[in-house]
């Protein structure tokens, strides 16, 4: 039943590879591809005997109820739908070229084109020269319904921002700029009442410093306070 998802370290590593291409050449600037697969899990064969209840405008009058479906496809909501999905995406990449990662097998490498993908569930951020950005594009379209989010890059026709995963990547002059999910400071926010709080310029004063060990004086936190920090540190 299980699916992989990459780390946020794997598509930060092709934002960083992304700005540290100071002094190549214009055409052979590697650009960053954004595609959703639209309706993912339904291009993902079943690989187990399912079957399900049709909906009343399937059935002749009289048969509701009384007839059932068999899954050819996966359906969201089956245990197995994202592993499915996971084999099917992998199979398609290999079918084209890519290598799987050994450490994450969300991870592919096109070592002839140079193509640097990772896949977060039905979402694939790439890093690639443009014209093989469009040839993975057209790949994955004979397979897949696709939905091309587009291409952030330095040339004036290249989108210069995009929003993945709730994040902000930009392409600017001199840099690529990465937000993170501006949701997670509204939720510290609401969580420790500071809607009301005044903002300073330095976030200190002169009688906090760090405490040595012989010191340190705090309390352990109750069972509750460190559920609670737990969730708001994570």
């Amino acid at each position: 039943m299980f699916a992989a998802t990459p780390p946020l370290e794997a598509k930060r590593s092709l934002f960083a590879l992304a700005s540290c291409q100071k002094g190549v050449e214009r055409s052979k600037i590697k650009k960053l591809g954004f595609i959703d697969i639209r309706k993912a899990y339904f291009h993902a064969k079943a690989k187990r005997l399912i079957y399900v209840k049709l909906p009343e405008e399937f059935c002749e009058p009289g048969e509701v109820g009384k007839i059932c479906g068999r899954l050819n496809y996966s359906l969201y909501g089956t245990r197995d739908a994202a592993n499915n999905w996971e084999e099917c995406y992998s199979q398609a990449l290999v079918e084209i070229g890519f290598k799987q990662g050994l450490a994450s097998p969300c991870v592919f490498y096109h070592e002839a084109r140079s193509i640097s993908t990772v896949v977060h569930g039905d979402d694939f951020t790439s890093l690639a020269t443009e014209p093989d950005l469009i040839w993975l594009r057209d790949q994955l379209q004979k397979k897949f319904l696709i939905k091309d989010r587009g291409i952030v890059g330095p040339d004036q026709h290249d989108l210069k921002e995009i929003r993945v995963l709730n994040r902000i990547v930009a392409w600017e002059d001199n840099c690529i700029r990465y937000e993170a999910d501006q949701r997670h400071c509204e939720i510290l926010i609401r969580e420790f009442e500071l809607g009301s709080a005044k903002g300073v310029d330095t976030p200190s004063t002169a009688e906090h410093r760090l405490c040595t060990d012989e010191e340190d004086n705090t309390e352990p936190l109750s069972a509750s306070e460190a559920t609670r920090y737990r969730a708001a540190a994570a």
